[in-house]
């Protein structure tokens, strides 16, 4: 829990009672290596909060994945249509390791972010920080080679790189499999 709250604090110095207030709304999980705690299609009525673990958001078309995030500890779970405009999402998550969650319903962590100002500035750090990874992200795919991702991967995320699949990382660079492994063989 440690990991967690030093992250949380990280993106918003939040106080004890805050924390504590945030931490009272919430169940802890354990989930298990392949879970699929996300879907599609579905209006989702619960985020989630990394403890412990590793997942992955993916979207899925016409037999196809494509991997857009990777999340660690710290980090949130969620379908953004689900918690913004509780519609369905497009998403999925799925974990890639056993992951212990902070779990809590949207229309609580709505109530919350409305009741404690720590809690809502915290909650916008946290969303400003997926904006502009994935913005991040957007501009590399349009700008940089395979090899220059790959590397900026190497550099700012090596987790990712011990922790996901080969499949996963090659589709997270918009490559292929067999691309990623010229890559990896001219870059190690």
């Amino acid at each position: 829990m440690e990991e967690f709250i030093k992250k949380m604090r990280e993106a918003y110095p939040v106080s004890d009672g805050a924390l504590q207030l945030f931490l009272r709304h919430t169940e802890r999980v354990t989930l298990p290596k392949g879970h699929l705690l996300i879907r599609d299609g579905v209006v989702e009525k619960y985020s989630y909060f990394i403890v412990r673990g590793f997942a992955r958001g993916f979207l899925y078309r016409d037999g196809k994945d494509a991997t857009i995030w990777f999340a660690t500890a710290g980090m949130s779970l969620l379908s953004m249509n689900a918690y913004l405009f509780r519609s369905s999402g497009y998403e999925n998550v799925e974990l890639l390791e056993e992951c212990d969650l902070l779990k809590i319903s949207n229309e609580t962590l709505d109530g919350l972010f409305e009741k404690e100002v720590e809690l809502a500035n915290w909650g916008r750090r946290m969303s400003d920080r997926i904006i502009l990874r994935m913005e991040r992200l957007f501009v590399e795919r349009y700008f940089l080679t395979a090899a220059e991702r790959y590397r900026l991967l190497v550099e700012r995320e090596p987790e990712i790189l011990q922790k996901a699949p080969l499949r996963d990382i090659a589709s997270y660079l918009g490559i292929s499999q067999v691309s990623l492994s010229r890559v990896r063989s001219g870059v190690q």
